[in-house]
């Protein structure tokens, strides 16, 4: 039987940390996430960062929070929503943050909250 320790015994080195992917390996990796996700509606812009994280934008109406929600419970995640005053008024923050493959994603809108009624 094979045994295989994850523990650095004493006085031993620890295993070397992966190199941060670069920025084309990340271009790829979103260019998967994302035919992976075709049949999902899709983000209006995809940002990709140097650290190891990328973020999707979805528009600011209220069919953003089912296309959220639809991206979360695809890759794994939960929905938050959080109240916030923007540049032209109140507005709901919906977030969805999940990891692809070790790319720490974030898909986001936010959302001009909707006049009171009376």
């Amino acid at each position: 039987m094979t045994s295989i320790s994850t523990r650095t015994p004493e006085g031993g080195t620890a295993p070397p940390e992966i190199p941060p992917a670069s920025i084309a390996v990340l271009t790829v990796g979103v260019a998967d996430m994302l035919q992976q996700a075709a049949d999902l509606p899709q983000p209006g812009s995809v940002f990709i960062y140097d650290h190891q994280c990328v973020s999707v934008q979805f528009a600011k109406e209220q069919a953003s929070v089912r296309a959220i929600t639809r991206w979360a419970l695809r890759f794994g995640s939960v929905v938050t929503s959080n109240p916030h005053q923007g540049k032209s008024g109140p507005e709901t923050w919906c977030r969805a943050d999940f990891d692809y493959f070790g790319i720490a994603v974030t898909a986001y809108a936010h959302i001009p909250a909707a006049p009171a009624s009376i």
